[in-house]
């Protein structure tokens, strides 16, 4: 099953020492103050995992978006 590629947007933004923990993954500021995410995530338990990573670091998440990707189409995903 491929991953899921998700967009999640945080409060605040990531000190690059946070950010360089989280991976391969695009982490853009925002000029609001707010920080976008874009990662894929091989399942629902490995999303979960990571969301409460960032609610261990008191990240406070303002928004979740799975993105579709091209290779899910037409296969009921």
């Amino acid at each position: 099953m491929p991953a899921n590629t998700y967009r999640i947007w945080i409060k605040g933004v990531l000190d690059h020492t946070i950010a360089d923990w989280f991976g391969d993954m695009t982490i853009t500021p925002q000029a609001n103050g707010q920080t976008l995410l874009v990662a894929q995530f091989a399942d629902q338990p490995a999303l979960r995992g990571f969301l409460d990573q960032l609610w261990n670091l008191n990240f406070t998440v303002l928004s979740l978006e799975r993105i579709e990707n091209e290779n899910n189409r037409g296969s009921g995903g």
